[in-house]
């Protein structure tokens, strides 16, 4: 419950941005309601936000992969796991479909054949 106590900022853009439920294994579940600092319905202002040393946040591992690895960010209790979401996109039928939509689309294909799914 220390976690509680931490400047955060909350991710508006989450189902819960305040409820954290943590698991470690099997049998071992933690449930954290964080206070937030800040409160930010854009993910990448959250990013920015935290990269500016507002606190810590909850953010998607692709968007966070690059800064942890060049140790900008620390990935706090890398022992414990929040439950995974997933990106969905939705777009019309390849008849009615801007060319833009099929690139982007192609993007988010090719990036996840690049780094894997979340989390691993």
């Amino acid at each position: 419950q220390e976690l509680a106590r931490l400047p955060f900022v909350a991710n508006l853009a989450l189902r819960e941005p305040l409820l954290w439920q943590f698991s470690r294994g099997e049998a071992e579940h933690e449930a954290v309601r964080m206070q937030a600092t800040i409160a930010i319905d854009a993910t990448p202002a959250v990013l920015a936000a935290v990269r500016a040393g507002a606190g810590l946040s909850v953010l998607p591992d692709f968007l966070v992969r690059d800064e942890l690895a060049a140790g900008r960010l620390v990935q706090i209790l890398p022992e414990w796991r929040l439950p995974s979401g997933g990106i969905y996109t939705v777009y019309p039928a390849a008849r009615f479909r801007p060319p833009k939509v099929t690139r982007f689309v192609e993007m988010l294909v090719a990036a996840e054949q690049k780094t894997g799914p979340a989390g691993e």
